[in-house]
């Protein structure tokens, strides 16, 4: 894997290539389908030192090649639970080459830096992914439109081998 992660915020030209990669992904019904939700959405989580926050990977010539983010919610119907991993994306060239698990350690270390002992993922299609990353599937959870999707969670340790603790 050839790329470098950094703060969105700290990099704040690739939220237009984050955005639309994003777009490509899930712009589709019962999602926004307006590329300019995904410039907002991705603008607004491009944040530093509390939530929401981004993390981007990039790749030697400079170009986004995935990225995540870390909310207060994802689904509006489970607002008491959070954090929640957002917009996990990584260019279709470049799945399978670790830039997701990298991602994924990034955000969950700024997680328990930031005093967050847990957090949430939904996701339709990548529960295998989530779960090689040792997170734990907990439901099917269909939402007010019918729409379902996979809940997952993870508690997070920290370097010492304790648990952290918000």
């Amino acid at each position: 894997m050839t790329v470098q992660i950094h703060l969105l915020a700290d990099r704040s030209a690739l939220i237009e290539p984050v955005a639309l990669m994003r777009w490509r992904e899930w712009g589709h019904a019962p999602a926004p389908e307006d590329p300019d939700f995904w410039r907002r959405t991705t603008t607004a989580e491009a944040g530093r030192d509390t939530l929401p926050v981004t993390y981007v990977a990039v790749d030697a010539s400079g170009r986004a090649t995935g990225a995540v983010g870390l909310d207060v919610y994802d689904i509006e119907e489970r607002q008491e639970t959070s954090p929640w991993i957002a917009g996990m994306i990584v260019d279709p060239d470049r799945r399978g080459d670790g830039i997701g698990t990298a991602l994924m350690e990034r955000i969950e270390h700024w997680a328990v830096a930031h005093g967050f002992a847990e957090a949430w993922v939904a996701t339709e299609r990548a529960r295998g992914f989530y779960e090689s990353c040792g997170w734990r599937w907990l439901e099917m959870f269909v939402n007010a439109d019918g729409e379902e999707t996979d809940v997952l969670h993870k508690r997070f340790s920290r370097a010492d081998g304790g648990t952290q603790t918000a």
